[in-house]
């Protein structure tokens, strides 16, 4: 058993009782709403779940390194049954990090998995399409902070 089944067999536990799967993959495991249990169906129709995420965690047991990878995903209803997509559609929205039944709740998975990460060695790393992300923002704030101040520098002189 390696680190990473160790990992998920946590989750797991912790996550015993809510509405979460978790799916060993190649390179970790992933955590999803189990959006096909019709167990579930009653309380994401209460709490008028409308967003969600899949998580991905890669682990890098040579390197004792964890990646988190949160995707999006909005619930809609057809035919009585709830489903997943990848864009919002209209409605009224309660959000995974507003106050919903725990048993549906995501909000919680990223900071189990740090922590228990953490017990078993692992770092965590940023996923490179975050890191990217933030980059492009902080460079586009240091761009508009010189265009401002060329403009403020050009019109006093």
């Amino acid at each position: 058993m390696t680190r990473t089944d160790d990992l998920m067999a946590m989750m797991q536990r912790h996550m015993s009782g809510t509405a979460f799967v978790f799916t060993r993959t190649a390179k970790g495991f992933s955590v999803d709403l189990d959006i096909q249990n019709p167990r579930w169906w009653e309380i994401i129709a209460r709490t008028n779940l409308t967003e969600t995420a899949s998580y991905q965690i890669v682990t890098d047991e040579i390197d004792s390194k964890f990646t988190i990878i949160e995707t999006p995903r909005y619930i809609d209803w057809e035919n009585d049954r709830p489903r997943l997509s990848a864009a919002p559609t209209g409605g009224p929205k309660q959000s995974l990090r507003d106050e919903v039944d725990l048993h549906v709740s995501a909000e919680p998975i990223r900071r189990l998995v740090r922590r228990e990460a953490g017990g078993l060695g692992f770092r965590e790393t940023l996923d490179r399409k975050k890191l990217v992300a933030m980059l492009a923002v902080a460079a586009g704030g240091v761009i508009a902070v010189i265009v401002v101040l060329t403009v403020i520098v050009n019109t006093i002189g």
